[in-house]
This record gives C-alpha cells, sequence and structure tokens, in this order.
C-alpha cells in the first residue's frame, strides 16, 4: 500500500524549541493512548450505571394552581396601600406560605397521609413528619403567567400525586376562609366608620347654613361670579375712556398751542379733518370760482354780479362759523372723556373693594363648603364599600383555583438511566483525556517531533520508520537493500537536510551517536553512509564504538582487525577494511579487541588517521558509543565536525537525552540536528501524526516484513 513520505522538521535559525503542542499532536496523543481513554470511561460508565441500578426510584407528581390578577378593594385607604397579584412581592408570598410549615401540616391532615403505609418511612406523626414531607415537596413559578406549580416527589406515585392535590386544595381552601373572615371583619368596620361620617356630614351641612344666613347671601358663588363680572366691564369700559381720552387730548393740546400762536380758526380746521368744515369749504371754493365766471360776463352793478357776491360773502361767513365750531367741539368732548375717565375710575375703586368683601366672605364659605363636600364623599365610599364587602362576604371569589391535578407518574423520574449514563460517559470522556494527557506528561519517552525539539532546541531532520526484521544486515542496509522503500526514502530525506546547511556540507567528518545504545545509531549511521555513496560520494563508514562493535555484523563478516588495531599501529587502515558490494563505500570496523578503549580513541593515533582519511574520503560516518554511560563518545568529540543525534521513538527519555546533547554543546561541536528512529507507521496514532508531513505525490511499494525487531 502506498506510505506516508518521511517528516522533515522546519528549520529553526534562532535555535528556539517550538511552543506548546498544537492540535493535531494533541489529537495524536489521544490516539496514542486511546485504550487508556476507553477504560477510565469504560470505567466511569459501569460505575454510573450500577449507582443507578442501585437508587431507589423515585415518582413526580405535579399539580398547577391559578393566582388570579384581580383582588376585591375593601376601602379607599386600602386601595392605595394594597398589592396587585402581579407584584413579585405578592407572588413570592404564595410561593412561600405553600411551602411553610403550618401549609404542609394542614395538607398532611386534610389529605388523610399521616398514617398512610409508606408516606414518611421511620418518621411517625409530627414536627418531624412534616419536615420530611417538607423535603418531597417543591414549589416553583411558571415565567410569565400566574401559575404556580406544586411538585411533590416520592417512591410511591400513588403518595406523590395525593401529596401536591392535598397541599393544592388545603392552600385554596385557606385562601377562602381568610378571605371570608377578612370580608366579615370589614363589614362591620366600614359601618362603625359610616355612622361617624354621617354625623360629620350632618354638622357641616348645618354649619354652612348658618353661615349663608349670616352673610345674607343665597349663593356666594353666584354673587362672586356678578361682582367679577362688573368688574371687568368696568375695567374694559375705563381702558376705552382713557384711551379716547388720550387721543383727544393730544389733538387738543395741537390745536390749542396753534389758537395761542396767533392763527386762524379756519386754518386750524382744516387740520381736524371734520364733514362739515370740509363741505363748507368745499362750498365757499365752488362759489369762488363761480364768482370769477360772472365777472368776466357782468359788471358790478348788474343783478346777478350783485346776488354772486352776496352768495359769496353768506359761504364765506358758514364756513368760519363751522370752523369755530369745530374747535369748541374739540374742546368740549376732551372735557367730557375727562370727567367719563375720572366717573369710570371711582366706580372701578367700588367695585374693587366690594370684590374684596365678598373673597374674604369667600374664604371661610369654601373651606366649610370643601368639608362638606369631602365629607360627603368619604361617607358615600364608605357606603358602596360596605355593600361591595358584604356581597364578597356572602360569595367570596376564588382568587387561588386549581388547574391542574397531580396525577400518579407512570415512570420514575429519578434515577434516568438515560441522563445517568450519557452524564457518565461525558464524565468519562473528560477524565478518559485528563488520565491520557496525564500519563503523556508523565511519560517522558520521545513520540513525536514536537517533543523532540521542545526538549533538545534542535530540529528533527528526518523520521526513519521501524525496519521490520530480525536481521541485522537487512536493518542496517536498508537503504542499498531495498532502494525504493520507506527507509531508503527516509534516509535521501536526512541526507538532504544535511547538504541543506552550508556549514554541514563543508563537514567531512560525521559522528552519529545516541543516548544509549540500542536507539539505532548503528542502523542511522549505515544507512546515512549507503546513501552519501550512492549520491557519488567517497564514504568511509567508520565503527568507533571499540566496546560494542556492529560493523562486522552489519556486512555479515567475522570480527577481524580494524580501528583497534590501527590505532596501535598493528596494522594501516587500509588493512582493516571490510569487503563488500556497494559502490563508493569503505567500512572500516571496530576491531578484535581494545583493551582500554577511552585511552585509544582520546590518543594522538585517531586524530592523525582522521587527517589523512579527510584526503582521501568526501564523507566520513562515525558509528559512535553513547553519550551517556561511558566516555567514549564524549572523547571523539574533539576530533569530528559535525555529530547527528539519534533518538528512538518510545524508548529515548527525555530528560537523559537533554543530557546528553548538553554535554555535546558543552564541547564546542555543533550538532546538525536529530533524527526519530524506529517510528512504527503501522500505528493508527503514528500514521495520522506523520502522514501530514507529506502528501507529494511520489510513492513508493516496499516488501513487508514479517518480523519484529529492535534496531542497534
Amino acid at each position: 500500500m502506498a506510505r506516508p513520505t518521511p517528516y522533515v522538521s522546519e528549520a529553526r535559525p534562532d535555535g528556539e524549541a517550538p511552543s506548546f503542542f498544537d492540535g493535531r499532536e494533541a489529537i495524536a496523543i489521544v490516539i496514542e493512548r486511546a485504550w487508556l481513554a476507553i477504560a477510565v470511561a469504560a470505567a466511569v460508565l459501569l460505575y454510573f450505571w450500577y449507582d443507578t441500578h442501585r437508587q431507589t426510584p423515585y415518582y413526580r407528581s405535579k399539580a398547577t394552581v391559578l393566582v388570579e390578577a384581580q383582588i376585591p378593594h375593601l376601602s379607599s385607604f386600602q386601595e392605595a396601600a394594597a398589592f396587585g397579584a402581579r407584584n413579585i412581592e405578592f407572588f413570592n408570598t404564595h410561593i412561600k406560605a405553600l411551602h411553610s410549615r403550618t401549609m404542609m401540616e394542614q395538607a398532611i391532615a386534610d389529605g388523610g397521609l399521616a398514617d398512610r403505609p409508606g408516606f414518611t418511612p421511620g418518621v411517625g406523626p409530627g414536627p418531624q413528619q412534616v419536615e420530611a414531607a417538607l423535603r418531597f415537596v417543591r414549589i416553583s413559578p411558571v415565567e410569565r403567567s400566574r401559575l404556580i406549580e406544586i411538585t411533590a416527589e416520592h417512591p410511591d406515585p400513588e403518595i406523590a400525586a395525593d401529596l401536591a392535590n392535598a397541599l393544592a386544595r388545603s392552600y385554596i381552601q385557606q385562601d377562602l376562609d381568610n378571605r371570608m373572615g377578612v370580608s366579615i371583619e370589614a363589614v362591620e368596620w366600614l359601618r362603625a366608620r359610616a355612622e361617624e361620617f354621617r354625623e360629620r356630614l350632618e354638622e357641616g351641612l348645618l354649619a354652612l347654613q348658618r353661615y349663608r344666613e349670616e352673610t345674607q347671601s343665597v349663593s356666594l358663588e353666584e354673587d362672586q361670579n356678578i361682582v367679577l363680572a362688573r368688574l371687568k366691564d368696568l375695567n374694559n369700559a375705563l381702558t376705552g375712556a382713557q384711551t379716547a381720552r388720550i387721543a383727544v387730548e393730544t389733538e387738543w393740546a395741537s390745536i390749542r398751542q396753534q389758537l395761542e400762536a396767533g392763527e386762524s380758526p379756519t386754518d386750524i380746521a382744516l387740520l381736524l379733518e371734520q364733514d362739515g368744515v370740509r363741505e363748507a369749504r368745499r362750498q365757499w371754493r365752488a362759489q369762488e370760482q363761480a364768482m370769477e365766471a360772472v365777472r368776466q360776463r357782468y359788471l358790478s352793478g348788474h343783478p346777478d354780479y350783485r346776488e354772486a357776491e352776496e352768495r359769496l360773502a353768506l359761504l364765506r361767513r358758514q364756513f368760519e362759523q363751522a370752523a369755530e365750531q369745530a374747535v369748541e367741539a374739540l374742546r368740549e368732548r376732551y372735557a367730557v372723556l375727562r370727567e367719563r375717565e375720572t366717573n369710570l375710575r371711582a366706580a372701578l375703586r367700588a367695585q374693587e373693594q366690594e370684590a374684596f368683601d365678598l373673597d374674604r366672605q369667600l374664604v371661610r364659605y369654601n373651606e366649610m363648603r370643601r368639608n362638606v363636600e369631602a365629607d360627603e364623599k368619604v361617607y358615600q365610599a364608605v357606603i358602596a364599600r360596605m355593600n361591595e364587602a358584604a356581597l364578597s362576604g356572602s360569595l367570596p371569589a376564588s382568587l387561588i383555583r386549581m388547574v391542574d391535578e397531580a396525577r400518579p407518574a407512570r415512570a420514575p423520574f429519578r434515577p434516568n438511566p438515560r441522563r445517568a449514563l450519557l452524564r457518565g460517559g461525558a464524565i468519562g470522556a473528560v477524565l478518559g483525556l485528563a488520565a491520557v494527557f496525564g500519563l503523556y506528561f508523565a511519560d517522558h519517552r520521545f513520540r513525536r517531533n514536537e517533543e523532540v525539539e521542545r526538549a533538545l532546541g534542535l530540529g528533527v531532520l528526518a523520521t526513519l520508520p521501524l525496519v521490520r526484521s530480525r536481521s541485522l544486515t537487512e536493518r542496517a542496509l536498508s537503504a542499498h537493500l531495498a532502494d525504493a522503500g520507506d527507509v531508503a526514502e527516509s534516509v535521501r530525506t536526512l541526507r538532504a537536510s544535511l547538504m541543506m546547511d552550508p556549514e554541514t556540507r563543508a563537514a567531512r567528518c560525521l559522528m552519529v551517536t545516541s543516548t544509549h545504545a540500542g536507539e539505532g545509531k548503528t542502523l542511522v549511521a549505515t544507512n546515512l553512509a549507503v546513501s552519501f555513496a550512492q549520491d557519488g560520494q567517497r564514504t568511509l563508514l567508520m565503527g568507533v564504538d571499540l566496546r560494542r562493535p556492529a560493523l562486522h555484523r552489519v556486512f555479515g563478516q567475522p570480527r577481524k582487525p580494524g580501528l583497534a588495531e590501527v590505532l596501535k599501529d598493528e596494522i594501516s587502515w587500509r588493512g582493516g577494511l571490510i569487503e563488500h558490494e556497494i559502490p563508493g563505500l569503505d567500512v572500516l570496523p571496530a576491531g578484535v579487541y581494545a583493551s582500554r578503549p577511552a585511552e585509544q580513541l582520546g590518543g594522538r593515533g585517531l586524530s592523525d588517521l582522521l587527517a589523512e582519511l579527510r584526503k582521501t574520503y568526501d564523507r566520513i560516518v562515525m558509528d559512535a558509543p553513547p553519550i551517556l554511560g561511558v566516555s567514549d563518545g564524549l572523547i571523539l568529540l574533539a576530533n569530528v565536525d559535525r555529530v547527528l543525534f539519534v533518538v528512538r521513538f518510545g524508548a529515548t527519555h527525555s530528560l537523559s537525552a537533554r543530557q546528553a546533547v548538553r554535554r555535546i554543546t558543552h564541547a564546542g561541536v555543533p550538532c546538525a540536528g536529530v533524527v526519530m528512529n524506529g517510528v512504527n507507521l503501522r500505528s493508527i496514532s503514528n500514521y495520522y501524526y506523520y502522514r501530514r508531513y507529506g502528501t507529494y505525490g511520489y510513492r513508493y511499494r516496499a516488501e513487508p516484513a514479517t518480523a519484529e525487531g529492535v534496531a542497534e
């Protein structure tokens, strides 16, 4: 089948480790330990199932009552202090009253529940039984309505229904009894108050009549209206007289100044614009024009001439008389208007005084009348409320009534197996995930590339899949034996990643090491050397693990002299090479025996040997011993250019790996990166996790291996 492309970590030039794991890594963690989550969830689910079946079943019955919105009013002052049914305090009062001990005691007595078997097991009649019964009942309002639900819960469905109905009926009856008693008391109280207000009203009416007789007025209100009307008329008349007088006075002052200046009344009269003056002047002017015509036709002695002359003189005198009369009429009119204004002012003052006297009488009169009217209103209101109270007392309206009676439930509401299983499943899932992540944080073994990068601060250059073969040769030479397999492709990815860094590309001597033995450093070193050789680079694979040599077994050779003998100058390095069939690759095994490996590797002989080998080979790949446990690996660091660190999936611990990388860093040798070895791609979690790193179209098929194995 098609297999995923090996993962290549992104370059990190700043050297910073990635932050906390992302969502896809979290999913991989869950899939990897799904067995634990399933086990925890199953255990929790079984516990909830067991707990559900061991609980006593409870049945729930519900009765619903309606609280009416209107409440009968008993008196006017009660209206001001009363509360409406829509008031939240009023509604809560009903709820608290329904859940009171007194109400429960009455309901138990009315419903005959006190001696009923199974009502309150182990508790006999009395206060303790009431307290126990209260725990069976829950009172709750229905939102946006005037309904109250009375819910009873009991192991016996019949008792639950009877308890809810008994509580509702007892409360309704108690409310009726209370309101009937209040109505009777209210009628008696209102009757006494009505007699008091009747006597007060009679006294007020008699006092008001005596005051009318003393003031000799049938109706002071009508007298006041008449006086006010007169006062208004006089005020309007005075205002008109003042206006007229001011206008005439202004005109007369102007005429008088002209008379005193010696002007003729005929000239002054023309300014008055009187109709008689204008008519006389017009006739006089017309006769003058006619006189001119007569002079032209007749002589002075002619009769027509004398007649015309006499008529002209007559019209002139008439005009002068009209002018004098107009001036005199203006003076007389001014005098009349002044006198009229004076008289109206005096009449207005007299009327105002009469209005003031009447207002003083009305103050006392209005006070007495208001008292009488108030007493009459109160008396009528008390009589009306007394009639209403008497009627409501004889036929009391039901303000609280039953809407739905409680009925025995067919199935228990608690425990609810379905709800319990859902809750158990949810809690089990949460606890299962918590166990998975708790185990994840407690387990320090590497399983994902991000874990390696976070812990070591180094990029993962490649991921090598688990080679399922018992043969060391097949595992270590997978890149050669299966050229199109997953391992070969992963090793090519590792080679390409190393070549991307210019400094690593220039490094000739590359040391492959790990934290401890058994993490796959030999597999990585051998396959990487084969890949370099396949790339056309002359490569030397050197076994420098003198304590546990493995290269001779990889190539199927018996243990023969090698590096250990070369360092002791027993043979030349060329004499220690192993014969094999891979072109471009030379292999120098560790040798037969090394008495003191640390001293041999730390001597000058290895430095001289590497200097000579660098001249011959393009790449020198060292299969080195692990960093921790022995000092051989640390000694080799002084003679290499770069270090390739190998970690094994699910085996290498982060704490020890961090310590090993720290030692490499302190030695001053750059670490080219990390290789994740032994990833089982057949695992669901690993396949989901690692498949996302490669989606390119080139896929290869490899012959499936049947045997399991562990890399060196």
